[in-house]
């Protein structure tokens, strides 16, 4: 007699690798006051180092490379065709969290953001903006080679 067993098979998130993906939240007030946050991975960002500090270390741990990778930041993504200035900085294992900021001379009807970051990259990524104008929060995607793409708050 044959006695059957039964397979308990377990579904478990794989949480090595989570995808390709920059989460950037733009934030402008009713003065026009401009704060961006990008939230990088490491892992998604060393391997373009190596194009933006080719004479550095491919590593945020890099003194020059992370120089590069803040000058990278200010031209590759602008707002209603403005570039803004590093302001603060924060790395806690592989997440990396970059605040820009600067001034617009009003809070704006429309926004258009200019998404050039990571021109390298051989993987395909997504990044995610979320624009919030005076409270309201918009989003949009982009992926590698995308238009600038604006949205209009009332």
């Amino acid at each position: 007699m044959l006695v059957g067993c039964a397979s308990l098979v377990l579904a478990v998130p794989a949480f090595a690798h989570r995808g390709h993906h920059t989460l950037t939240v733009v934030e402008i007030d009713a003065t026009g006051k401009v704060t961006i946050t990008h939230n990088l991975s490491a892992h998604d960002t060393e391997p373009e180092l190596v194009e933006l500090a080719p004479d550095a270390q491919p590593s945020v741990d890099d003194p020059d490379a992370f120089k590069a990778l803040e000058a990278h930041l200010t031209t590759a993504f602008r707002v209603n065709g403005h570039a803004f200035k590093p302001v603060s900085n924060d790395m806690a294992g592989d997440d990396i969290i970059l605040v820009y900021g600067g001034k617009l001379p009003k809070a704006p009807k429309s926004v258009t953001i200019d998404y050039g970051l990571f021109p390298y990259s051989r993987q395909t990524g997504v990044g995610l903006v979320n624009v919030r104008v005076k409270g309201v929060t918009k989003s949009l995607t982009f992926a590698h080679g995308s238009a600038p793409q604006t949205v209009t708050f009332d």
